[in-house]
């Protein structure tokens, strides 16, 4: 059976507006990823951090699209908003060799429009490999945060 689904543009507008003693400051930037089939949009809850460092799964990058993961390959475009009004989110994101950390605050969003990612010292090359892991783990010991998260893929 063929598909139906007929891929389509997303479009993502950015548009910071600021004044200080009536001078605008600000820009409006778009990027435009082409021809992607699918998307995932979930509201989900992380556990509180509690005594180690305990982390909750929200996605996974790998070679075939399943539950709760998608195809590396066909990454375009990644947000997730912390929805907590008072706890941080701490992002961790992996690429199979290297741990990238966030820390993302109250109401705050941010947005991964590659999947390149390395974690390398002052004194080493930077490699970059595709993500492979999005994880989450609240910043309190034991209050959850909610989040919202939308990946894009070909």
């Amino acid at each position: 059976m063929a598909t139906t689904i007929i891929p389509s543009d997303l479009v993502v507008t950015i548009t910071e507006s600021y004044s200080l003693n009536g001078v605008d400051y600000g820009n409006t930037m778009t990027q435009t990823f082409q021809a992607n089939g699918q998307v995932s949009q979930r509201v989900m809850s992380i556990a509180g951090k509690g005594e180690g460092a305990v982390f909750t799964d929200i996605l996974a990058l790998n070679t075939l699209d399943g539950r709760g993961q998608v195809v590396k390959a066909n990454y375009k475009y990644f947000r997730i908003q912390n929805l907590d009004d008072s706890n941080n989110l701490n992002l961790r994101i992996y690429n199979g060799a290297d741990y990238v950390y966030f820390q993302i605050a109250p109401s705050d969003t941010i947005l991964l429009m590659n999947a390149g990612i390395d974690a390398a010292t002052a004194a080493s090359a930077i490699t970059f490999a595709d993500i492979t892991q999005i994880s989450g783990q609240s910043s309190n010991a034991t209050a959850a945060v909610d989040i919202e998260f939308v990946i894009v893929t070909t």
